[in-house]
């Protein structure tokens, strides 16, 4: 995965630490699907699901052996009962929960793609990951180990590709219910701060050089939902450097900032020029919690709520 190194470094983090693709779906013609009075999970294959790289993929039978190359997705399938069925993950960010953390790690030297070999060696079933990266999936899928990509570029994809994985794993009841919970708990949040006047806010990925993020962005739909009105709405990408100069023109008043060694409100407010950001100069500088805003699994919702705290105090 969800950004402690260099600028590179942690945008690549974050697209394995979440995800910003398409919708996965099913594909038409192969495969059942449930229906009212089924058998159980045996009736639901064999499914073929087209992924977010475009890719199809048929299952002929429940996973018993799944690898995940996302802490993310790591999350959602310990989330849908399965964790006993997770033989590998990506390395010391699959620390949640923490029987995760015991898992083997299969994340290659280069830390955005794991080590073929070490795959091959563990016989899954499936191995869910992000977007991205044909080569080794390639690699892989040549070795007949089957690779599925979700990726979700805001919540409602978030919702959708949870409840495609409980697709993929036969466990569509687990997913429904999860999804139908965090929908709720969302709308509850976003009743709540719309209420009250959006606040503007800028949210900082990584500094230096700064970076922050834009429409098209998971974070940006959560700010949104949160309350916030980002002053970074007229940002050309997804995740783009943001001049010192521009964010004390811009002068958002709360900033937040995801989780990160030697991130603090006292290390902003030191910067050259930053003191004189209403937000700094207020005392609305607030640390989130990386993990719930970076993975797009089932603390997504944890996360908003902690935006939606610091944007709105109180609701």
């Amino acid at each position: 995965m969800r950004w402690y190194r260099n600028a590179c470094s942690a945008l690549a983090a974050l697209i394995l630490l979440s995800g910003c693709g398409g919708k996965a779906a099913p594909s038409g013609g192969t495969g059942s699907q449930s229906s009212p009075g089924s058998a159980g999970p045996a009736a639901l294959f064999p499914v073929t699901l087209t992924d977010d790289d475009g890719v199809s993929v048929t299952m002929d039978a429940a996973p018993q052996r799944i690898v995940t190359f996302s802490p993310a997705d790591t999350e959602i399938l310990f989330a849908l009962g399965l964790g006993s069925r997770v033989v590998g993950v990506s390395g010391s960010f699959d620390h949640y929960p923490a029987a995760a953390s015991k898992i083997q790690h299969i994340g290659g030297s280069s830390g955005i793609e794991p080590n073929v070999e070490k795959v091959v060696a563990l016989h899954p079933d499936v191995l869910i990951t992000y977007g991205g990266g044909q080569a080794w999936k390639t690699k892989l899928r040549n070795l007949d180990v089957p690779v599925f990509s979700v990726d979700s570029s805001d919540f409602d994809d978030l919702l959708h590709d949870i409840d495609t994985v409980g697709t993929l794993t036969g466990t569509e009841p687990a997913a429904l219910g999860l999804t139908t919970s965090m929908r709720k708990r969302a709308a509850a949040i976003q009743a709540a701060v719309s209420q009250e006047p959006a606040v503007t806010c800028f949210f900082e990925v990584y500094y230096p050089p700064l970076s922050t993020v834009g429409p098209g962005s998971f974070i940006y739909d959560l700010l949104q939902r949160a309350g916030c009105d980002p002053v970074t709405k007229d940002a050309k990408s997804a995740y783009p450097e943001w001049s010192a100069d521009r964010l004390i023109q811009d002068d958002p008043e709360v900033y937040l900032v995801g989780s990160a060694p030697g991130v603090s409100a006292a290390a902003i407010a030191k910067r050259p020029g930053f003191g004189s950001i209403g937000a700094v100069k207020d005392g609305k500088v607030f640390v989130i919690d990386s993990d719930l805003v970076t993975r797009n699994g089932p603390r997504i919702v944890d996360g908003l709520s902690a935006l939606a705290n610091a944007l709105h105090p109180g609701t």
